[in-house]
């Protein structure tokens, strides 16, 4: 495997798209095959076609949260590609940044990068999650 500067791009994408709710950029790199799989942040969001995803985003767009990226990981081998990051959603008129983790996967689709999977947590404690320290 070796690393994936074009990946690092196409997750910039993403985030670009989701701040700006372009569902359409969105729909464009991601994967109409069977087995997309996106999971957000919040537990209803676990979607598994691309009608779902541009729903998503175009319902998400007026919300006024946007996305800064950490610094992401991203590697290939072949057709596959992956990308890890700890990002921030920027909450609208200064109300602060909440740190989030995502892993997505890609495929290479006629040449271009398709998301195929993306899951996406707002991380907290053992403790805070599961009453108990681990």
């Amino acid at each position: 495997m070796e690393r994936s500067p074009s990946l690092e791009r196409e997750l910039d994408k993403m985030y670009t798209a989701f701040s700006t709710g372009d569902a359409d950029a969105m729909e464009a790199m991601t994967s109409a095959r069977d087995g997309l799989v996106f999971i957000g942040t919040d537990p209803d969001e676990w979607l598994e076609d691309l009608a779902s995803v541009r729903q998503l985003m175009k319902a998400q767009a007026g919300a006024g949260v946007t996305v800064e990226h950490g610094s992401p990981k991203a590697y290939e081998e072949g057709t596959v590609g992956w990308v890890a990051d700890r990002g921030h959603f920027v909450l609208p008129e200064g109300a602060g940044k909440v740190p989030f983790r995502i892993t997505a996967v890609f495929h290479r689709e006629g040449g271009t990068w398709k998301l195929v999977q993306e899951h996406a947590s707002v991380a907290q404690t053992n403790e805070a999650s599961l009453g108990v320290e681990i």
